[in-house]
């Protein structure tokens, strides 16, 4: 081989192994273009079109979020007309349409859309976004179909509540028409039209809420002969007690309420139900002094009423627009806690006439949340104190020596409450001593003397504590 060939072959195997090199070389990243269609919305006369996007840094589901975003940019496509025989447009003609009931529309569109397909997605380092399309058509269909197996749903709901009713089943009735009117809330913007023949009368969706209305005020109090009464500061509360009925004066059974205290100083319980007769126990939590009627309002809870249904819970909010859900008052009495006083004070067996220590328990006992009576049967506590003297072990030496007589003071002190034998609290006074010449001169000073404040005060101090708790 000559030396032109040998070097033709040496440019010629060059030239090949840098062509292998650069493929075998990685390419360059290549940047990734921005769809049309994230900055210029497509507009397709057949499809519905929803697009929705979400910043990766808020969310770590990014990705579902930007989702959920796109389906409810579809479901804001589609437009609401309210129809002049639906529900809503007789609201707006009332003059009580709310602004946010479209919105509400759309939302629970968004949860209830079938068909769709996914057309695109794109992402950069910040944001993620999907592009969604629904086809008009096939939409409507679909439509048209669930609207109707709804409708059905729902006329088999009040069909069943009126089979309730009849067995005097009051919170399975309204139960059932809540659900009734929960289900169709998606089509609420549209006219919904039942067999009255299926649904016993109930054409439309207003004659449903008029029902429901209807039956939340059959609800009565059945009134009492006595109203009861709640003392302040009291440890515990017996429960306030009162019977609900409905129409034919049956009573309501196993049925929620919420209760509002209409007076801060006494707080309740916010939430109660009915037994098997039909009555509710209030549940007192604290008290304080109003000395006057205090009432409470008793409203149907019909959130609690549904339970775990959450489609009938999230059509409560939208019932609430069509209704009004009746507050029953009931009442009770604030008064003053009463209290009698029976204390005998004597000087070895002889009145002293002093009245010291009555004196001295009435100041404790001194406030608006109490008043003193003066018989027993008109008290609600009853507090007894016998005081009497007798001379010390010591007195005898003392005598002899000094000529001086040491007398101690006992004072029983007891506590019931009024009609109860039980007794509350007991406690001797002791340690109260008084010198003299005389074993007479001597009690007398025992009464006197101020150590019988101090130790009187500290048994009065726990004895109040078993009546008023601050």
């Amino acid at each position: 081989m000559n030396l032109r060939a040998c070097i033709a072959m040496v440019i010629l195997a060059c030239f090949l192994l840098s062509c292998k090199t650069q493929e075998a070389l990685p390419d360059a990243a290549v940047e990734v273009k921005v769809p049309v269609w994230v900055s210029s919305r497509p507009n397709n006369g057949f499809k519905y079109v929803g697009i929705g996007f979400a910043e990766k840094g808020r969310s770590g589901n990014y990705q579902m979020e930007a989702k959920k975003n796109a389906l409810y940019d579809l479901a804001s496509e589609i437009k609401v007309d309210i129809s002049s025989n639906s529900v809503l447009y007789t609201v707006q003609n009332s003059n009580s349409f709310n602004e946010n009931f479209n919105s509400l529309i759309k939302l629970s569109n968004s949860d209830n859309i079938e068909g769709y397909t996914l057309v695109d997605s794109y992402e950069n380092d910040k944001q993620y976004w999907v592009y969604y399309q629904l086809d008009k058509e096939e939409y409507a269909k679909q439509k048209t179909l669930k609207k109707q197996q709804t409708i059905n749903k729902a006329s088999n709901f009040i069909a069943s509540s009126f089979y309730d009713e009849k067995n005097q089943d009051f919170s399975s009735a309204l139960k059932k028409r809540i659900q009734a009117f929960g289900v169709l809330t998606p089509y609420l913007s549209e006219e919904i039209n039942f067999d009255p023949g299926q649904t016993e009368g109930v054409k439309n969706v207003l004659d449903l809420t008029n029902l429901i209305q209807n039956q939340l005020q059959s609800i009565s109090i059945v009134q009492s002969k006595t109203i009861p009464e709640l003392k302040p500061y009291q440890a515990v509360y017996d429960p306030l007690k009162f019977k609900l009925q409905i129409k034919n004066k049956l009573p309501l059974q196993n049925f929620p309420l919420t209760v509002l205290s209409e007076e801060d100083q006494v707080d309740v319980s916010e939430t109660s139900s009915t037994d098997q007769l039909g009555e509710l126990q209030l549940k007192v939590q604290s008290v304080e002094p109003l000395n006057q009627y205090v009432s409470f309002s008793l409203s149907p809870d019909i959130i609690t009423l549904m339970g775990s249904d959450s489609v009938s819970r999230a059509g409560i909010t939208l019932l609430k627009q069509f209704i009004q859900t009746p507050a029953l008052k009931v009442q009770a009495n604030v008064t003053q806690v009463t209290i009698f006083i029976e204390v005998s004070e004597k000087n070895f067996g002889k009145p002293t006439g002093l009245n010291s220590i009555e004196a001295l328990i009435k100041q404790k006992f001194e406030g608006q949340e109490v008043r003193m009576v003066e018989k027993a049967a008109q008290a609600d506590y009853i507090i007894t104190a016998k005081a009497e003297t007798q001379k010390d072990i010591s007195s005898d030496i003392l005598e002899k020596n000094y000529e001086l007589s040491l007398v101690q003071l006992i004072i029983d002190l007891q506590l019931k409450k009024a009609g109860n034998v039980e007794i509350l609290y007991k406690q001797q006074v002791t340690e109260v001593y008084g010198y003299a010449n005389s074993a007479e001169k001597a009690g007398l000073n025992a009464y006197s003397n101020p150590k019988l404040q101090a130790k009187l005060s500290e048994a009065l101090f726990f004895l109040k504590r078993k009546i008023l708790v601050y």
